[in-house]
């Protein structure tokens, strides 16, 4: 972890409002988005030196949608164990009602999300910017909104 020291202003600034959650849970894939994200809080958090920061949680779903499915699953065990974070894994059940498997997986991803969160908690998803802008094509392609954009 010391390759990353989170000083910035900005960053203190931001977490700032989040320091009196009872547990920051990081919704954690094991892709390159969510690893930074952990990553940075755990940097933070430990360059911070405060004992009354909130607990750190990764928090991995297991839609067992792809064939690498349990693979991803042990990745994120051995990064939280290497890291010392402890790791949550929920096994989701798919079901899809017709509004397509990415939805599907969504609900379930949020319902594991939900299942997770106890009061007081903050949930952290890592999202970057490529992200935001093929959510906003694709659901200006299926007609959503403006409130759905």
């Amino acid at each position: 972890m010391s390759e990353l020291s989170p000083n910035h202003i900005e960053l203190d600034r931001c977490l700032a409002a989040q320091v009196s959650a009872n547990r920051w849970c990081v919704a954690f894939s094991g892709g390159l988005d969510s690893t930074v994200l952990l990553h940075l809080l755990k940097a933070w958090s430990t360059a911070q030196a405060n004992p009354n920061l909130p607990e750190l949680i990764a928090v991995h779903v297991n839609h067992g949608m792809q064939a690498a499915a349990d693979h991803f699953q042990r990745h994120c065990e051995v990064v939280c164990r290497a890291w010392g974070i402890p790791l949550s894994v929920h096994k989701v059940d798919v079901v899809n009602s017709g509004s397509g498997a990415e939805a599907a997986a969504r609900t379930a991803r949020y319902t594991a999300f939900e299942a997770e969160l106890r009061p007081g908690d903050v949930l952290f998803m890592g999202h970057h910017l490529d992200d935001q802008v093929e959510t906003f094509f694709l659901r200006l392609l299926r007609g959503s909104g403006l409130q759905g954009l």
